[in-house]
């Protein structure tokens, strides 16, 4: 394959080397089942909840389902880690590939080859895998049965899926992730309405991009400016001044509860209880002879208190335990975050019974943490009532004026503050017993429309300046002792990004939608080259 030459890169030269970071740290590029495979109705492959969502929002178009097929194309894609350099490839196992169902008495023989054939191809090229179960995509029947991750019996369907993966795929895979982004699955899911199944809150007299005035704050661009919704890669689009007015896909049939301000809070607890059963079963009946690990991947943003008021830093801790809090505390000391007992509504937070306690407690071996974008706090009296408004919290992108880095890529949410990355790590470490850490995602993307040339699109140097300047804070946090083991880049290659479709592209190989799906890879991924090579 043909590789741009590294030598346009603007990045300084020598700074930055892979012996930095040591022989035993791992380099890899990561991906998603529902995002790149396409192999929808191929093989006996039952619908997960994303197929019906994006089909009933057109967001296929104006290609297919099947645009990137790593389904069919998986060698290639492995030759080029392997040319690239990268060690590691994180990857998901789509649930309706291997039980159509999503019950366990659906087995697909075909579903299960699908994957080995992958993980024989990667072991060939030397490769090592970290698989995903679950990203983003539960089947559809589970959904259509009993709500999904609104009932807890999902954690033990979850887990008899987990129980066939681990006993056929055990031997070849040394490191497991249960759950990815749990905390974007329920806000985004279940919250904003803007990822499957499609529930949104009763918000309807927030009005997210309507700032309260800030001092020495500029006046122009209220959106960019301050919200009450936290960052995400999935919060509500700049045209929608409540999150009412965002379109839901909420199944016609009764409700399981006529609250839905109660569902993200519900659906992480849910998410939480599947994480550890499947680990409780990994380590109780895989463990000891497959010699592996597994964790679980969670998403956070880096918070600031945007001065020293002690309301505004008190809110920060907040928000730290109401995106990564509300997912760590629970599986490190085995309850939520005392914050969020205490702010969150009364009766949405769901109580972890002893056994639930003596389970969830200390439930991985590593994590994984995806890494994007970071914010200015302020306090805000709402008064509570729902998610958002429970954390009390204001968030921002200026402060004096100055915004708190580079808005990088086209999705409008992402400012470049790669020294988050250092402080949450620290953060990370400090707060949770120094944890076995996998950085498991971090990127930036470029727009795919009229104004988006391929010049533009393959000379990302954005992106690599991006990337340079994470792993540079990467290994300051190391030498503050915290114990980082890999980093992963997203993505390999552009891919369908879940609510924005084909119009987001991540990755550091160019996706050549018109003609046949051609992989070029992008500037990026020379520089990728260039520095795993010294």
């Amino acid at each position: 394959m043909e590789f741009l030459n590294p030598a346009f890169t603007r990045v300084p030269s020598g700074f930055l080397r892979r012996k930095d970071f040591g022989s035993d740290f791992i380099f890899g590029s990561a991906t998603s089942a529902f995002q790149v495979e396409g192999g929808m109705r191929e093989d006996g492959r039952g619908p997960s909840i994303w197929d019906s969502f994006a089909e009933k929002r057109n967001l296929f178009a104006p290609y297919s389902e099947d645009a990137i097929n790593h389904h069919k194309n998986y060698e290639e894609d492995v030759k080029l880690m392997k040319e690239i350099g990268f060690d590691a490839y994180r990857f998901s196992i789509s649930w309706t590939r291997i039980l159509p169902t999503g019950k366990k008495e659906s087995r697909n023989q075909k579903g299960i080859d699908f994957y080995k054939k992958l993980l024989k191809n990667l072991k060939i090229k030397g490769i090592e895998p970290y698989v995903t179960l679950l990203h983003f995509d539960p089947p559809q029947n589970l959904e259509d049965k009993y709500y999904g991750f609104l009932n807890r019996q999902i954690a033990d369907d979850f887990c008899d899926y987990a129980d066939i993966c681990f006993k056929e795929f055990g031997n070849d895979v040394k490191h497991w992730i249960t759950i990815n982004e749990p905390w974007s699955f329920a806000y985004g899911g279940y919250f904003t309405g803007n990822l499957a199944p499609g529930y949104h809150a009763q918000t309807d007299k927030i009005a997210p991009h309507q700032s309260t005035k800030i001092p020495n704050d500029d006046d122009d661009d209220a959106h960019h400016k301050s919200s009450i919704f936290p960052p995400s890669r999935f919060s509500l689009p700049p045209s929608s001044s409540s999150a009412s007015e965002t379109p839901a896909i909420i199944p016609a049939k009764k409700l399981p509860y006529p609250d839905v301000n109660k569902y993200p809070y519900l659906v992480a607890h849910h998410q939480i209880l599947a994480h550890a059963k499947a680990v409780k079963l990994y380590r109780q009946n895989y463990q000891r002879t497959q010699k592996g690990k597994i964790g679980i991947v969670l998403v956070s943003q880096w918070y600031i208190s945007l001065d020293d008021d002690p309301d505004n830093k008190e809110a920060t801790q907040r928000a730290n335990d109401f995106m990564l809090g509300w997912f760590l505390d629970p599986i490190f000391s085995g309850d939520y975050p005392a914050s969020m007992r205490k702010y969150v509504t009364k009766g949405y937070l769901p109580e972890f019974s002893s056994a639930d306690k003596e389970m969830i407690k200390g439930s991985f071996d590593f994590l994984g943490l995806n890494y994007y974008t970071a914010r200015y706090v302020t306090y805000e009296e709402t008064g509570g009532g729902n998610y958002v408004l429970d954390q009390r919290a204001r968030f921002h992108v200026k402060r004096k004026g100055k915004l708190i880095g580079d808005e990088k890529g086209a999705s409008g949410w992402i400012y470049g503050y790669p020294r988050g990355m250092l402080d949450l790590l620290v953060y990370m470490k400090e707060k949770y017993n120094k944890p076995t850490i996998y950085i498991t995602e971090t990127g930036i993307d470029d727009p795919d429309d009229d104004s988006s040339t391929h010049w533009k699109s393959f000379y990302d140097q954005d992106r690599i300046m991006f990337y340079h300047d994470h792993l540079s804070y990467i290994k300051q946090a190391m030498r503050k002792g915290v114990n980082v083991k890999g980093f992963f880049a997203w993505s390999l290659m552009d891919n369908f990004e879940w609510d924005v479709g084909f119009k987001s592209r991540f990755g550091i190989t160019y996706i050549d939608f018109e003609d046949g799906s051609k992989r070029c890879p992008k500037l990026s991924a020379s520089w990728f080259k260039y520095f795993l090579e010294n």
